[in-house]
């Protein structure tokens, strides 16, 4: 049968049928936009033994793990959700119906405008709270402000509790106390951040709104399993469930069972055949300071971590500055170095240009200097060729050639008188 027709018998009244023997949940694949989830991505921060029952537990696996879409799991919590605590009635035979539909959720990865659709649902309170326990589970803490202001004054009411077994609170009460306590009834949420509370806190006192948690989910009060005042230490997860499924746990035998069709004997006002023994007061007094104990350890394990990441952030931190000094003292050598390999770039050419300038020098001296000489030698030359043939007419007695020649060359003597007798 398909999960279509599961779901039209569930809304007609019916009771949810078994899915076809080899019918596979459908596969869970990363989605786009999906609200980023923090933390253990596995689990969802629920406690791994809450999520191990959730995996056997008859609801999830004839009905939770086939639901296929956030808009399935709104109308599922509709019909089958009447509270939110995490395990069943009394003395804890499983976990809930909700927190198996709380873990579905996880799987489904829900995007941000489907939380925002189950926070503003009209049709159930139980829905909206649903979607508050996904947002305080798996949303970064640091963001929860941002999801959970605007609702702190929320007036609608509802039972967290099954009927009969706790208060009505309003909405705004119930977020809230999710956001400021760490333990929800018998469970434990993701842990705020010392800083992150503190921050809580102080917008919370100028709204004028109360600080502190009341625990049991806003309801305050004794927590009904016999575990002491709301908001003080859980029981202990094994404390809490059944050694197996049907069986009552061994240090709970004293526990009233109001549950859901678990057995005729342990319904209200039945007997189990067995007399409830008295309270050992000295009990009640060591149960008591062991949870005065563990408070304490607690709030200091919480300041050991907050310490210790506030040291290791500040090592981080150094260890930053200090890369980040190293890599300015490396740019500052770099450009040192830069600047003095161009300093001794210039020099050096400025040394090779005033050598070559002081050889272009030299040899212009050596041109000069040689001119100079070839000059004095060829006026030498001359000199002693003309010397020679001075010697040479004195010694000879005859005329030069050159003087000959000039004399031929003279322009001849002319008589005008003559020429003009001739012709008058």
């Amino acid at each position: 049968m398909s999960r279509s027709a599961i779901m039209r018998s569930i809304r007609l009244g019916g009771a949810a049928p078994v899915p076809a023997a080899g019918e596979a949940p459908p596969p869970i694949v990363p989605r786009e936009g999906a609200l980023e989830q923090y933390g253990n991505t596995t689990t969802y921060n629920l406690e791994p033994v809450l999520v191990q029952n959730i995996k056997r537990s008859l609801f999830w696996e004839r009905r939770a793990q086939f639901i296929a879409d956030v808009n399935e799991l709104i109308d599922v919590i509709y019909d089958e959700v009447s509270d939110v605590e995490p395990w069943m009635s009394g003395n804890a035979r499983g976990p809930s119906t909700a927190f198996n539909l709380l873990y579905r959720l996880g799987q489904l990865q829900p995007d941000p405008r489907e939380i925002r659709q189950m926070l503003d649902h009209k049709d159930s309170p139980y829905i909206r709270a649903v979607g508050f326990l996904y947002l305080r589970y798996v949303c970064d803490p640091r963001k929860l402000w941002n999801w959970y202001h605007k609702y702190l004054r929320d007036s609608e009411e509802f039972d967290p509790s099954p009927q009969g077994q706790g208060c009505t609170v309003t909405m705004g009460d119930f977020v809230r106390d999710i956001m400021l306590d760490q333990f929800y009834f018998e469970t434990i949420f993701p842990r705020v951040p010392k800083p992150v509370h503190d921050d809580i806190v102080e917008k919370l006192k100028e709204m004028d709104l109360p600080a502190a948690a009341k625990g049991n989910a806003g309801q305050g009060g004794p927590d009904r399993r016999g575990v002491g005042e709301g908001g003080g230490r859980p029981a202990s997860v094994k404390a809490s469930l059944s050694v197996a499924f049907g069986q009552r746990a061994p240090n709970r035998a004293g526990a009233r069972e109001q549950g859901r069709g678990m057995g005729a004997e342990l319904q209200v006002g039945k007997s189990s055949g067995r007399e409830e023994r008295p309270r050992d007061r000295s009990r009640d007094e060591q149960r008591e300071q062991r949870r005065d104990d563990y408070k304490r350890r607690s709030r200091s394990r919480s300041r050991e971590r907050y310490d210790r990441d506030r040291r290791r952030d500040d090592r981080d931190d150094r260890r930053r500055d200090d890369r980040d000094h190293r890599r300015s003292r490396s740019r500052s050598r770099d450009r040192y170095d830069r600047r003095r390999d161009d300093r001794g770039y210039d020099e050096r050419r400025g040394r090779d240009d005033r050598d070559y300038d002081r050889r272009r020098d030299d040899r212009d001296r050596d041109y000069r200097r040689r001119s100079r000489s070839r000059d004095r030698r060829d006026d030498r030359r001359r000199d002693d060729r003309r010397r020679s043939r001075s010697r040479d007419g004195q010694r000879s007695g005859s005329r030069d050639a050159r003087d000959v020649f000039r004399e031929r060359a003279a322009p001849a003597r002319v008589d005008g008188d003559r020429i003009k007798d001739a012709y008058l």
